[in-house]
Order: C-alpha cells, then sequence, then structure tokens
C-alpha cells in the first residue's frame, strides 16, 4: 500500500467524528434512548420505537395496511408484521373493510390512543432535552435542515450520484477546510 493512500486514509479517520452519517446516527441512537426510557417509565415494557412507525399513520377512522407501507415507506410484509405486533399488544384492531373484504383496516385502540398521547409529551421531553444542550435557535434551525433533507428525499425517492459534482464539490470543500 502507497504512503500516499495511508496518508488520505489516516486523514480521513481522524474526521470520523464530524462524519455526517455518524452524526446522524449518533442522535438517533439518543433520541431512541429518550424516548425508550420514557416509554418504559409509563409501562410500554413490549412497545418499541419502531413501532411508531405504524401507529403515527393510522387515520382516527382507520386505515389499510397498504396505505401504512406507503406513508412510513416499508413494505407490505413489514407494516403487516408491525401491525400484528402491535394488535398482539392491544394497540390497535383490525377488521375487514366494509366494501372490499381483501382490505384489513386498522384502528388505534383506547391503548393505541394513551400511547400516541404518551408520544406527543415523550417528543417534547426530547425536544426539551435537545434544546437544553443547543438552544432553541439551533433547536429550530436543526429541525429546519431535517424537515428540509427530509422533504428532499420523499420528493426525490431515487437519489443517483452525479460523479461529475461530487467530485467538483469535494475538490473545492477539501480547498476550502
Amino acid at each position: 500500500m502507497s504512503n500516499l493512500k495511508i496518508e488520505e486514509l489516516n486523514s480521513f479517520k481522524q474526521t470520523k467524528n464530524r462524519q455526517l452519517g455518524r452524526l446522524l446516527t449518533k442522535s438517533h441512537r439518543f433520541i431512541r434512548e429518550i424516548a425508550g426510557e420514557f416509554l418504559r417509565s409509563r409501562g410500554y415494557v413490549n412497545f418499541r420505537v419502531g413501532h411508531m412507525v405504524a401507529l403515527i399513520h393510522i387515520d382516527l377512522e382507520g386505515s389499510s395496511i397498504n396505505t401504512l407501507a406507503q406513508l412510513a415507506d416499508v413494505t407490505k410484509q413489514a407494516m403487516s408484521k408491525l401491525v400484528k405486533e402491535l394488535q398482539d399488544e392491544g394497540y390497535v384492531t383490525t377488521e375487514k373493510h366494509p366494501s372490499d373484504a381483501r382490505i384489513m383496516v386498522v384502528k388505534l385502540s383506547e391503548k393505541g390512543v394513551d400511547c400516541m398521547l404518551d408520544w406527543k409529551e415523550c417528543s417534547a421531553i426530547i425536544e426539551t432535552k435537545i434544546m437544553g444542550i443547543i438552544g432553541k435557535e439551533k433547536l429550530e434551525q436543526l429541525k429546519d435542515i431535517l424537515f428540509s433533507l427530509a422533504n428532499y428525499y420523499e420528493n426525490n425517492h431515487e437519489i443517483s450520484l452525479d460523479t461529475n459534482y461530487l467530485n467538483d464539490n469535494l475538490v473545492q470543500g477539501i480547498t476550502t477546510c
């Protein structure tokens, strides 16, 4: 291996704590830990933060598994599994659609509604915790930035890598560091 490659790798490794993917992953873990602790304190022992992917999208009048899967951007099979777990724990009920027996309608149970309201409180606690660390202004900026990224991804689901764009901006980024 050449010395140039070793130097490049060493330089890259020295920036590992500021790499965006790593920062987002660690931030996600931080939020999941706060949420998990809060939910356990409320007695949700078999509830995972990942279950919220289904609950958050259920309309008050009920939603089909296909609709939930589309809204959550997961496969129908993955959503069916989540719904089954939630049903087994009493967070949702299911029933056949009145005009099409092939469609299963998922509705929040009273326990599911209580969980959603507790999740609302949990979200406020998470924001308060983060605001205590970075301040209100930076929290709002962070939310705006993440909203823009999520919105871009949702509207441009196929992300293609334009290597010329990447190379030009990578070189520009390196020269400005």
